[in-house]
């Protein structure tokens, strides 16, 4: 096993747990990066300057246009608007990750080729971070309440089916990999224009539906008022 590309297989299951559990959004945007740069390096044999060049522009510009939908997004107090970030923590989300991955080398091996020498290759690994990629972007988007959190689920899933493809069928060709950034630009576009309709639509953070209750007293601010 090659320690480089396993060390970079750790640095994408670790930026994929930090997109699906930073409840800030700028940060889990640069996790994303991490993600979408790293995983096309997980293929042997390696990937052909021109797929590697169209996946990491396409990286660039799916993680610029969200930074640019993020901007100036404020709560009341002035801060930046926060995304729901995991709901069982960030310690548990390595558990899951950590779970996912030994599963998937389990699975995928027999299936990857060249497994019968030196297993786990980058294939190996590559069908190990797809696994724990799909895993985390599970909750995300089944319980995610904010178009972002959503959005980012939709990404890495995205990513864990390009991983898996590597694993199973080799290093993928550059029109494959252009391909892929492709869609990760257009989920990228449509999540873009969410975050900036609910702007328009004056909604403060990134909500999917703006709260209409009215603004008022809480019960426990209601005091009767007596005589005098």
């Amino acid at each position: 096993m090659d320690p480089v590309l396993a060390g970079v297989a750790l640095l994408v299951v670790a930026g994929s747990v930090g997109v699906v559990s930073l409840r800030d959004a700028r940060a889990a945007l640069l996790a994303l990066a991490v993600v979408l740069v790293g995983s096309p390096l997980l293929a042997d044999p390696p990937v052909a300057p021109l797929g590697l060049a169209a996946r990491s522009i396409g990286a660039v510009l799916a993680v610029y246009l969200l930074w640019i939908a993020t901007r100036g997004r404020k709560d009341p107090d002035g801060d930046p608007v926060p995304t729901e970030g995991s709901r069982i923590g960030w310690p548990a989300d390595v558990l899951l990750a950590a779970a996912a991955g030994v599963a998937g080398a389990t699975v995928l091996g027999p299936s990857v080729p060249g497994a019968g020498a030196g297993w786990p290759g980058a294939a190996g690994l590559a069908g190990a971070a797809g696994f724990a990629l799909g895993v985390l972007s599970i909750a995300p988007i089944l319980t995610g309440r904010d178009v972002l959190r959503i959005g980012l689920g939709l990404i890495v899933l995205v990513d864990a089916g390009s991983l898996i493809r590597t694993a199973l069928g080799g290093s993928p060709t550059s029109f494959e990999h252009l391909l892929s950034a492709g869609l990760l630009v257009t989920v990228a576009g449509v999540l873009t224009a969410l975050v900036m309709a609910a702007r328009v639509q004056g909604t403060a953070g990134l909500a999917l539906v703006a709260d209409s209750r009215p603004a008022g007293r809480r019960s426990s601010d209601v005091r009767p008022v007596g005589p005098g």
